[in-house]
């Protein structure tokens, strides 16, 4: 893994201490020896910007951020930009400076407020992305949290009896079976059901892109319909603390 090639004790970043190179480390590997374009949104002091740097050693490493680290260094490698990541014209005036042909990365480790990360996450994706290309979305998990600026905490569904309802229509489901009836529609009808979910922040940001995933059966409508679209992503992997989607190649 390439983050063990590094002294990453020299790199002043939560990836390090949290350990996130562990989730990027076999995602980032087909890139590590190409001469990636990668932006990151939110830089805090810049230690990153210095770890892509040495971790794609032929890479061009952007950075931006609504107010940028005073204390950092640009290198030769290192450029940095200084705006609103929810600013779509500032964002497509650095890409076109840096990355004119479009980014094979993009990382969000910027304000982790929802309707901020969907604005520059949809621009960004559908217009400065390579298709093939990896954008990674850091600390979604603050949704789930009461003092964040859009979170909220979660209260989980206890798990209890039954409902009349549930209990009928179990009762009919079996009926149905034991004697090889046609399951009638109306039992189909009662038996929907919605389920406890979070949408809060982040959190409900990060199930829209579970729903474009399922793109082609979301458009069908029907079991037996024709799919309208097919998913943009390529993939969609979700951790605790990272989300990294694949952008089609089509």
């Amino acid at each position: 893994m390439r983050s063990q090639e590094l002294i990453l004790e020299r790199y002043e970043t939560d990836k390090v201490k949290n350990r996130y190179l562990e989730n990027y480390d076999p995602i980032l590997e087909p890139w590590v020896k190409k001469e990636v374009a990668l932006l990151e949104i939110g830089l805090h002091k810049g230690g990153s910007l210095l770890l892509w740097q040495d971790y794609f050693s032929k890479g061009k490493i952007t950075g931006i951020d609504i107010h940028l680290p005073k204390e950092f260094q640009p290198t030769e490698r290192i450029k940095v930009f200084e705006g609103d990541q929810a600013d779509t014209a500032f964002l497509s005036r650095v890409a076109k400076e840096t990355a004119p042909d479009g980014y094979d990365i993009i990382i969000d480790d910027g304000s982790h407020i929802g309707e901020f990360t969907r604005k520059s996450f949809w621009h960004l994706f559908d217009n400065h992305l390579k298709p093939g290309g990896l954008y990674v979305i850091e600390d979604w998990y603050t949704g789930y949290w009461e003092d964040w600026p859009d979170g909220k905490q979660y209260i989980e569904e206890k798990a209890g009896k039954p409902s009349l309802k549930w209990r009928l229509i179990s009762k009919a489901n079996a009926l149905v079976r034991r004697h090889n009836l046609k399951v009638p529609s109306s039992l189909y009808r009662l038996s929907k059901k919605t389920y406890s979910s979070h949408s809060y922040g982040m959190v409900g940001f990060i199930k829209q892109l579970v729903d474009e995933q399922a793109a082609a059966e979301l458009t069908k409508g029907r079991s037996d319909g024709t799919p309208q679209r097919q998913s943009r992503f390529e993939s969609l992997h979700i951790t605790p603390s990272i989300v990294f989607v694949k952008k089609s190649q089509t």
